[in-house]
């Protein structure tokens, strides 16, 4: 998917940046600019949800009374454990599996693919005045967030 210490997608959107990212397409498929807008506000919606998911995580992770028999006078041992393994499992271990660190993860490969599309738009938006014209009209009259089902 991507070399190691570089956000998913990035090889493909360095090539569509340099103009070396080619498609062949079949004469069934029709490049719409209305995909290309819907992609790109359903891609930000989901990165909206995937940021409210993190702080409902965050929360969990933070939260002070779990009323497990956590506290320092309880008798209760395993309830201190439960409650770090909850909080290790919202977002505070360095495994990097924890709701949040998968989050984190599902974040970028959107933000690659939504910044990919972007990459490729902008290219047609430069070269195809038709494109051009109904991609902005588009854009000017699309409704916020995701086009499918939620």
């Amino acid at each position: 998917m991507a070399d190691e210490g570089k956000r998913p997608f990035q090889n493909h959107i360095d090539a569509a940046n340099e103009g070396q990212l080619s498609v062949s397409f079949s004469a069934d498929v029709r490049l719409n600019a209305e995909e290309f807008v819907y992609l790109d506000r359903d891609c930000q919606a989901m990165k909206d949800k995937i940021g409210e998911l993190q702080r409902i995580a965050e929360g969990i992770s933070g939260r002070e009374i779990w009323g497990l028999g956590e506290a320092p006078a309880s008798w209760i041992r395993s309830g201190k454990v439960l409650v770090k393994r909850f909080r290790d499992k919202a977002k505070g271990d360095d495994s990097g599996n924890s709701a949040h660190a998968i989050l984190q993860r599902h974040y970028e490969i959107i933000d690659g693919i939504q910044e990919l599309h972007r990459v490729i738009a902008q290219r047609y938006l430069d070269t195809d005045s038709e494109f051009a014209s109904r991609y902005n009209e588009v854009m000017a009259s699309a409704p916020q967030g995701f086009q499918g089902k939620q």
